[in-house]
């Protein structure tokens, strides 16, 4: 709250530097910039890019001023967990999943491209517990993280490739006769295909795309599917590939294929979306004032600006994110951006968007506004978030700001109402179902939702459209991947012109233990940038710890040192994401805008890199 570098008031960039001024005269600046672009184009030619922040529920007003003022252009899309989501939307009918006070009743788990000890601490007892009472923890994962500490076995497989052992470990199970045929009769639909499919995934097969031997392959699948019940605790990770939702579909077959579907202990977990069904996200998205709508995908903002006419984008608002660090191919991004004749962010700090921004807003941190928080990754909890301090400097919530420009601007339909009664209107769905209210909350804090301990589809019945789980799903071919989860290379590894160029190795970026994204990784405190390799690739390139290399893609290059480890994989360079572009680490140099089969998510670990040497 109260770090040196934490922005205090609002900045004007005028000659190329900033300058403090009022907030009376950044609402001017920015009404005028509105009105003059929706004058000039219409509001289409606004943009609105924004992303999680710090997940309040008042955030999201956002998108109501932006319809109250007619409309604009935002991106459809994320850069995170897309894939995921909308595979499992195609099997199951939407993402809900275990408790994780339920993962204790599993004779097996498997951690699958995840790693709790560094980004779900919360769950780590549970993981803990669960071993106590004699479940078996296996890893699966290209690198040894701090979780492979604490289970009971670690497999390391090439990056890319998980759904390729999916697919060969379904197909060990029905060869053999280890699938619960009843459960796939009575609950599911498009087996029959799926299991043709599986006939070509043979463990040699496999072994040849995962870097597993078949003894290896033929085991887990053994060990999968005869310790009933069985958890799958799915990672954010293995889905950042062009195969990404294809990879989660075939890791939820699965979970199909042995019934462990609906029972305590089982399970495919991803995501778990009980709460955000019961917010009231038509008035979030101020659906009722018939906004014009103009979409993007969102990984690839720099080619919105750069493309988009009928109108160009004229104002630039970006909140809750911060796109130069966190996008794939960050230069053309910047280069994209000099174009916007005007840009505002509202942060925390001085990130690389915001100084690259005309116009800086300070915004309250989530210990200094009230609001509602929820989770739709692991727990069923509601928060209640009462202001703790007041805003440091002249730092706003940015729904305070909104209310002041939507007055300015005279606009209607966005509403005018204080913090509470507003959280008051946006849970009225949760509301009348279950008749909890925003006192409730605020007064019993934590507050379990009512069935969010649940174990899901414990009745058999799906969300999809014909009841069933679907092992096919026609809607993801439409989509433009493919009904089946078929595995697919990742893009660049199929790209011989790139192996011929000397771009050999997987670049991997993972979150950081201690910093959130892009966001809170601050140059005044942050650690020297490393590259993390395997002691054969350290020989085979001839280096030595403590070196400084350049890693270089086909769309930019960084600068680190050198870090030798067993914990990576021979054939990987991995660079923990967040660097601001300062240090001369931004990973996201180096990555594509390219996207996921479905989802229209960020493919950021389809990449390839080289290693350079520097001299001198």
């Amino acid at each position: 709250l109260y770090h040196p570098e934490r922005l205090l008031y609002p900045l004007l960039k005028q000659s190329g530097s900033f300058k403090a001024i009022s907030w009376s005269e950044a609402a001017e600046l920015i009404t005028g910039k509105i009105s003059g672009a929706i004058e000039k184009d219409g509001p289409l030619s606004l943009l609105h890019f924004y992303d999680g922040g710090y997940g309040g529920l008042l955030k999201n007003i956002e998108s109501r001023f932006f319809s109250a003022l007619g409309g604009c252009t935002t991106g459809e899309g994320n850069l995170c967990w897309g894939a995921g989501l909308r595979a499992q939307k195609y099997d199951f009918g939407a993402s809900v999943g275990h408790p994780y006070e339920d993962l204790p009743s599993a004779r097996l788990a498997i951690i699958w491209g995840r790693n709790p000890a560094h980004t779900s601490l919360h769950l780590l007892p549970h993981i803990r517990q669960a071993r106590k009472k004699g479940t078996r923890v296996i890893l699966i994962d290209p690198l040894r993280t701090a979780t492979a500490e604490i289970v009971d076995e670690h497999i390391s497989i090439r990056p890319g490739s998980d759904g390729a052992l999916a697919l060969a470990m379904a197909r060990e199970m029905i060869v053999n006769g280890w699938i619960d045929q009843r459960y796939i009769e009575q609950n599911c639909s498009g087996y029959v295909q799926f299991a043709a499919m599986c006939a070509e995934y043979t463990p040699q097969v496999a072994a040849s795309l995962t870097g597993l031997t078949e003894v290896e392959i033929e085991r887990l699948a053994f060990c999968y599917a005869e310790n009933k019940p069985a958890a799958i605790l799915i990672g954010i990770g293995l889905q950042r590939h062009s195969n990404g939702g294809s990879t989660v579909r075939a890791i939820d077959a699965l979970a199909a294929l042995s019934g462990n579907i609906g029972v305590a202990g089982g399970g495919a977990t991803y995501a778990n979306f009980r709460i955000s069904p019961q917010i009231d996200r038509a008035y979030l998205e101020g659906e009722d004032l018939g906004p014009q709508k103009r979409s993007f995908v969102k990984p690839q903002l720099a080619a919105a600006l750069e493309e988009l006419q009928n109108p160009p984008v004229n104002f630039l608002y970006i909140s809750r994110a911060n796109p130069l660090v966190q996008v794939g191919d960050s230069g053309r991004l910047r280069r994209a951006m000099d174009g916007v004749p005007f840009i505002v962010t509202s942060e925390h700090f001085l990130t690389d968007t915001a100084a690259a921004s005309d116009l800086v807003l300070p915004a309250a941190a989530f210990l200094e506004a009230e609001d509602l928080f929820f989770n739709s990754m692991s727990h069923q909890y509601l928060v209640y978030g009462s202001r703790v301090v007041a805003p440091a400097g002249e730092s706003r919530p940015e729904y305070e700001l909104f209310r002041e420009l939507a007055a300015r601007l005279g606009l209607n339909g966005f509403p005018d109402l204080e913090p509470d009664q507003l959280l008051s209107k946006l849970i009225e769905p949760l509301t009348k179902k279950t008749g909890i209210t925003r006192d409730q909350i605020k007064r019993e804090t934590p507050l379990l939702l009512p069935g969010g301990a649940a174990i899901p589809w414990a009745d058999g019945r799906f969300k999809t459209a014909d009841g069933k789980y679907n092992f096919y799903a026609a809607g993801a071919e439409k989509e433009g991947g493919d009904a089946l989860p078929c595995y697919r290379e990742p893009v660049e590894l199929g790209d011989q012109s790139m192996r011929d160029e000397g771009f050999r190795y997987w670049f991997v970026t993972p979150h950081a233990r201690e910093t959130i994204h892009a966001t809170h990784r601050l140059p005044s405190y942050a650690e020297t940038p490393q590259a993390f390799l395997h002691p054969l690739t350290a020989e085979v390139e001839g280096l030595a710890e403590g070196e400084r290399i350049k890693v270089v893609s086909k769309r930019g290059s960084i600068e680190v040192e050198v870090k030798i480890t067993d914990h990576v994989p021979p054939d990987t360079v991995m660079v923990y994401q967040g660097w601001w572009h300062g240090s001369g680490a931004g990973v996201n140099n180096l990555t594509s805008d390219r996207t996921t089969d479905i989802g229209k998510q960020a493919a950021y670990y389809d990449c390839l890199c080289r290693i350079d040497r520097l001299h001198g």
